[in-house]
Formats: C-alpha cells, structure tokens, sequence
C-alpha cells in the first residue's frame, strides 16, 4: 500500500513538473495574437467591402489551401476537431474530407514526423451541400463573398474545452469554416456562428490547460463582410462554460473599423436589428453575475461587461487602432489620441474625454493598396516609430525579441512575475511572427464567381507581396501551400519572404526604400493583370464566347479557346492565380540576389561601374547615439569628447493608464507628446536608459532578425503548437 502510494505521489510530482515546464513555454508568447480591419462599400473605391487579417502567428500552418464545394448525402456528420494551429492542422482520409486533398496524409511531410489521422472531438449534423472557400489558419473568404478576419480578445469568462474534460465544443477556426462553408451572407455567417456557440459551447483560443492563462485570448472577434455590408463579431464563453455570450455590430457603409485584440463594441442596441445582432443571453449572464443593471440607467455596454482591462499594457491594443484609424482619416490627428485607457474610454474628441470611436469615416476612399499600407505598418513617423529608438538598433530593425522564460534559459531567462511587470514594447501591427496576411474583396460589382478575391501576403507584409486568391479557384498556388515551419523549401513563397526579411532587417532602415519601391511595382503588375482576366471572365460570364487578348500571358491553351464559356472561367482564374504566385516567387528570388550583393557587413555597394572599389560602396552610418549608449567613449551615455552632452534619449514605451487625469498629471507638457521633441534627425532614440535596454540595443546589431527567428525555434521545438493539453 505504501509503495503504491509512494508511486502516485512521484507520478504527482513528475507530472506537475511536466506539465509546468509545458506551459512556461508558452508562457512569454506574446498574447496580442493578430489585428483585423473592416471597411463598408461606400468606404472604398471600388465599391467593395473588405476585410484584413494580420494573422500573427509564429508556430501556426502556413499553407493557404482551397477547400472544394461538396455535396453530403443524407444524414451526413460534420467532425469538429480539438483546436491546432500547428503544420498539419488535421490529418484527414479521402472518404471523409473536409477540408480538401491538401489535408490529406499522402499531403502531408512526414518526413518531418510520423503524424497519424486526427481524430475528432465531436459532431454535428451536415447539411446537404457545403461551399468552397479559401482557408488558412481560418475560414478567409467563400465563393459567394463572404469574407472574414480575426483577433482574439480577452474576456472575463473562460471555458474548458470538451476533450479536457470541459463542457465547449467550438473554438474560432472551426467556426468560420462552418459559416463559410454553409452562408452566402455575413448575417448568415454571424448567426450561425452564434447559435453553435451557444448551443455546444465556445472556448478562445489561449486555453492551454489553465483557465488563468488562458483570460487574455478567451473571447474572439471578426470582421465579417458579404457584397453588400461589413460587420464586426465578438463571442466568448458565458458564466456556466457551456454556452456562450455574442454580439455583432454592423460597419456604417462609409466607415472603416478595426479591432486588435480587444473588444471594440461598446453600448448595443438590440433592438435595432438593421445594425445590431446579439445572444439572447446577453443581458441575463451580465444580471446574474451583478456585472450590468437594467435598472441602473447605465447604458449597456459590451465592451466594459464582458472585456478585461489589461492596464499598463493596454496600448498594445488601443493603439493599433488609433494607427489604423488616423491613416485612413488623418484629419482626426489633432482630435484622436493614442494615450487612453483598456477600454478606450477616452481620448477622442477636441477635449479627449470621449470613448475612442466604434468606427470612423476615411478621409477620401480607400484603394486596396491603402489597405496593404495599413497591415505594412510599423508606427513609422509618429512617436511609436518601431524603426528609431535604442531597441531598433543602430540600423532600425524593427524587429522586437521577447524575454525567455526562467526555465528554458536559467541564466538569461526570468520568472513570469518579472516578465509581468515589464510594460514591453510598442506592438506595432506588421511583425516577424506575422504567418500570412489577407486583404479580401466582396464586390457587388461582379458575379460571385469572379467577384470573390483575396489578396493574401506570405510572412509579414512589409517584407512580402499581396498575391491575388479567387476562392472560386479549383486549387490554390502551389507556391502558396508548399511550407511548413519546420525546413526551408526554395519553392515557396513564405519562404523567400522569410529569407529576404532575415538578410535584410539587420540593416532595415537602409533596405526598407528598396523592398517599398520593389513591392509597388510588382503589385502594379498583378493589378495591372488582374483587370485584364477578371475583364475576360466577366465577358465569359455574360455568354460571349470569345478569344482572349491577355497580353500573352499564356493563361489558357490555344486547345481551349474554342470552348470557352463561363464553366471555364475558374480555371482562367486559376491559371492566372498561379502565373501570379510564380512570378512573385521567381522576381523575390532575383530581388533577394540583388539586395545580397547590394547590402553587406556595414556598407552598401552605388556604383558597379567603377574602376576602383573604393568609390563601389558607401558605408552604412551608425548614428552617433549608439556609440554613447553602448559606452564607446566611456561609461554608457558619456558623449564624445567634442559633445558636451549626449544625444537625448526618449521612452517611447508609456505605459496604459487608467484615466485621462493620471495622463494629464503624469504628462504636463503634452498629451499627444508628454516628451520633448528630438532635436536632430539623425539623433533619435526614443528608448529608455536602463541597462538591459543599452543590452536589447546590442543584441539587436548583432543579431538583428536573426533573434526572433531562434526564439521561434525555441518555443517551437519544446511544444508543437498551442493547442490544449490533453486530459
């Protein structure tokens, strides 16, 4: 009995210990996980409502996949399958797919693992048919235009999923593939989301075994659009775990809004059903947990119900949609500020005492291309700039390295209690750990069949190229689905996004006017292209059955030509989808040669064409605050002999406060800007003086890039994913 006894007790120990050196790995992932944006029809040029996705993911399955329509016979089961963000996210045999041939196992590398079938977790009732649709780590975009982007939220109710001995079925991936597969409209897509989260249950995507940790990514929220509306979703668990609380709120047609893992829907009015869609619960799981009073005259608001403050840290949030915002109508500048609460409760408005906005209306319409300059973004030219400052380096690498957790690293790692305290750095909405990133177009304007595109950049955006996806498409590019995290593959277009970010961050502010100047004229190529194929599909489509003048793009062969009417219309938009891919993948390859040769150790090469070497290069300048601050000239800060003082240094990275009062007490010379203004240019630094900053500023010339990427390795190799631990 003793020994028995004895045992279990060890098995206790070895367990617990397993268990918390599996979740400390997680640990220090940073929780922002992705930013959306939803623009309404008469916001944009061309009519077409749109939806983004920064999926910002480091450990998530790259491929971009089509998954096909299908016919179920009677009595057919839809599989619901535990949460995985990781390569391969299932593992499926062909008589019961459905997620397409990509997913299947002969699909599959397993050269990399012995992977088997995923097994599901449950099941609901199929219907009869199921449309096609775009996938990646979510549902993206469906062949009648319904389109979707996602980030998590933090919500103040957590739920257990079902196969860790919980009561919710759902989590986010699975249910936009459900809406896409069975909505021709976001209202559609909205409500069946809803009524399954409530019916079976929802769980958020940061349960990793522990409800505690698992509060910062409890709730979800999408942006939502068909031809003719855009709409913002939220969903998180209720109070019991086996249900759910959701809301929606639709986009004012000349408005564009965004969300960045925090809710953004403030008061509701649910009886307003042309702009407002909610559970019936709402109201009652706010009463019965004394959060909300309909009898207090307290306008309900979701936003300050059911979200969660995160306080100092809430700028990771708020401030990517301040960003988002004031680029699509800088005149709200002077009005709109990026300093505010957790709920951004103020801020706005000529006395910044009112909530930041739901949504705003853009300066003048917005083009596609302004949208990839959004999700590009690094904060450049305002204050937040990721690109200046001690911890963007000598060369303004944007790139920002996370602490490593005590117990990986005993030495240079810390505990959670003082990776909590830190306030981190700004969170800008391109990143390093950006998987892919989507700009989806509905277009009333066009049939769904041709109107259905999204434009979907491997890696992060502002080291890639958009490359168009029909979701009509029988197939996705090759170069798009060939990847996974684990090996280099040269056929693929995440790849060499990824490579050509590594070389040339090191270096970033010298090599970013090259890729800008790169990526535009590429794009202008494929939209150039783009008008021309969607211009003969439209023309297959109204029954002309005609010869193509594509430019030679060799879409089509000349055997086809005779037959073609509007059936052939997705395989024109499929050969053109791949020609495109290609070509991106084939000119980033030339560019990354280019750029090798062009930018090396400390100087970059101008002039080819001459006799002498010397007079080939100009030398990369460090700035001379770099020198002061690792101690060049003697202890850190000491300025050169010729200055008698060293070049000021600026904390950019404010916390989160709570009131505007705080703000104004902490900050008398500004609230927009609470520091002095930079004096020279060339001196920025806006990083604070201590001296793991001075340290994070030398690891950052060393190893650039480099450092994120053997940080993804890291938590990578020591758990698959962030799925949730099995029970």
């Amino acid at each position: 009995m003793k020994s028995s006894l004895l045992l279990i007790i060890i098995l206790m120990i070895i367990l617990s210990v397993i268990n918390g050196l599996v979740t400390k790995v997680e640990d220090f992932i940073d929780k922002e996980r992705c930013t959306a944006i939803g623009v309404g029809p008469k916001a944009t040029f061309d009519g077409s409502t749109i939806t983004t996705h920064n999926n910002d993911c480091q450990e998530c399955d790259l491929r971009i996949t089509h998954v096909p329509a299908k016919d179920w016979p009677l009595g057919s089961k839809r599989p619901i399958h535990a949460i995985r963000d990781a390569y391969p996210r299932y593992i499926e045999r062909k008589e019961d797919s459905i997620h397409g041939d990509d997913y299947l196992l002969s699909n599959v590398d397993t050269s990399i693992y012995n992977w088997t079938y995923s097994v599901p977790v449950g099941y609901i009732d199929q219907v009869p048919h199921t449309y096609a649709y775009t996938l990646g780590t979510y549902g993206i975009q469906n062949e009648k235009q319904v389109s979707i982007g996602e980030s998590t939220c933090s919500s103040i109710f957590v739920a257990k999923p079902t196969h860790d001995g919980g009561k919710a079925l759902f989590h986010m991936e699975t249910l936009t593939e459900i809406a896409l597969e069975r909505c021709a409209t976001a209202r559609c897509a909205i409500q069946t989301m809803g009524d399954l989260s409530t019916t079976y249950g929802f769980y958020g995507d940061g349960y990793d075994g522990t409800l505690i940790e698992g509060q910062d990514e409890a709730g979800e929220a999408l942006t939502i659009s068909d031809p003719y509306e855009t709409w913002m979703f939220h969903v998180m668990a209720d109070d019991t775990g086996a249900s759910a609380i959701w809301v929606a709120q639709r986009v004012p047609d000349d408005h564009i809004t965004a969300v960045a893992n925090s809710f953004v829907i403030g008061e509701i009015n649910i009886s307003d059903t042309a702009n407002y869609m909610a559970s019936s619960n709402i109201h009652d799981v706010a009463i019965r947990n004394k959060l909300w009073s309909p009898d207090s005259n307290i306008p309900f608001n979701f936003l300050r119900i059911y979200g969660t403050n995160r306080h100092s840290t809430s700028f990771a949030c708020t401030r990517r949609v301040w960003r988002v915002f004031t680029l699509a109508a800088p005149s709200l500048v002077p009005f709109f500020s990026p300093f505010t609460d957790g709920y951004g409760s103020f801020g706005f408005g000529a006395d910044g005492k009112s909530p930041y906005p739901f949504s705003v209306k853009p300066d003048k319409p917005l083009t596609v291309q302004d949208i990839f300059r959004m999700n590009r973004d690094q904060f450049e030219g305002t204050i937040f700039d990721m690109t200046k400052g001690i911890d963007a380096g000598p060369f303004g690498d944007p790139t920002r390295p996370v602490p490593e957790s005590k117990y990986n690293d005993e030495i240079n790692g810390v505990s959670r209690e003082a990776y909590d305290a830190g306030i981190g750095f700004q969170r800008h909405i391109s990143l390093w750990r950006t998987a892919y990133s989507t700009v989806t177009q509905s277009r009333a304007s066009l049939p769904d069949i041709i109107g259905a595109v999204t434009w979907i950049a491997p890696y992060a955006p502002h080291h890639s190229t958009f490359v168009p996806i029909y979701a009509s498409a029988f197939k996705t590019p090759i170069s798009m689905k060939t990847a996974t995290e684990y090996k280099f593959d040269s056929k693929s277009n995440w790849w060499i996004h990824c490579l050509t970010s590594n070389y040339l961050s090191k270096w970033y502010v010298h090599t970013i006017d090259d890729i800008v100047s790169f990526q535009k004229d590429l794009e202008a190529k494929l939209f150039s292209a783009q008008k021309e194929v969607e211009t003969t599909a439209l023309l297959l489509f109204n029954g002309q059955n005609i010869r193509p003048n594509l430019n030679n793009m060799n879409l089509l062969d000349e055997s086809t030509f005779g037959t073609l009417n509007p059936p052939t219309i997705p395989v024109l938009l499929q050969k053109y989808q791949e020609n495109a891919s290609n070509d991106v993948l084939n000119a980033w390859w030339q560019f990354f040669f280019q750029m090798v040769g062009k930018y090396r150790d400390v100087y970059k090469i101008v002039d080819i064409h001459v006799e002498n070497f010397n007079r080939a290069f100009n030398y990369l300048t460090v700035p001379r605050w770099w020198f002061e601050q690792i101690g060049f000239w003697g202890s850190p800060g000491t300025p050169s002999p010729e200055q008698k003082e060293a070049s000021p240094i600026y904390p950019i990275n404010v916390p989160s406060e709570d009131s505007k009062e705080i703000y104004d007490e902490k900050y008398p010379n500004g609230f927009y800007r609470p520091y002095p203004t930079i004096r020279n240019t060339n001196n920025i630094g806006q990083g604070a003086k201590s001296g793991n900053e001075m340290l994070i500023a030398i690891c950052s010339c060393f190893f650039g890039a480099f450092l994120g990427a053997l940080i993804t390795y890291i938590i990578y190799r020591q758990k698959q994913g962030y799925s949730p631990i099995l029970g």
